[in-house]
């Protein structure tokens, strides 16, 4: 099934990402077109298939997600880049890095759901980066 919103899932742990799949796989209007264990692999993923999200871990070995975050919106400026991640603390960074969303790895499927689709629909900007809105999900 093709679906609106196009996800790149990126994570160093392949349990994360299959978990991250699993989640999103019974949503009609959201795809997962490709996984990534690294920053590097992302951002040729990237290429090949043109997420509309791509879903960031910050801790990778090699290239971390705020990099990787600084990378995609350099090449891939149409891709919105959700940070999502164990840390609290690189919010900041984030948001510097051209993040439009930051979610912490403790949300459940729904609240996860919905802020794919508040990103990806730009109707409901929480905080306002730049030009582009911001979504923060329980820090």
């Amino acid at each position: 099934m093709t679906g609106s919103i196009r996800i790149l899932l990126v994570d160093d742990h392949q349990a994360v990402r299959q978990g991250l799949r699993k989640m999103l796989e019974g949503e009609g209007d959201i795809e997962v077109v490709a996984e990534a264990a690294s920053g590097e692999e992302a951002l040729a993923l990237a290429a090949l298939h043109s997420p509309n999200i791509a879903l960031i871990d910050i801790k990778m070995p090699g290239m971390d997600g705020i990099e990787a975050t600084r990378r995609f919106i350099e090449v891939m400026p149409s891709c919105s880049i959700i940070i999502l991640t164990l840390y609290r603390d690189y919010l900041v960074q984030a948001m510097q890095a051209g993040a439009v969303g930051y979610i912490v790895k403790d949300i459940n499927r729904e609240e996860l759901v919905s802020a794919i689709r508040v990103i990806h629909s730009w109707k409901f900007p929480l905080f306002r980066h730049s030009d582009r809105a911001f979504v923060l999900v329980k820090l």
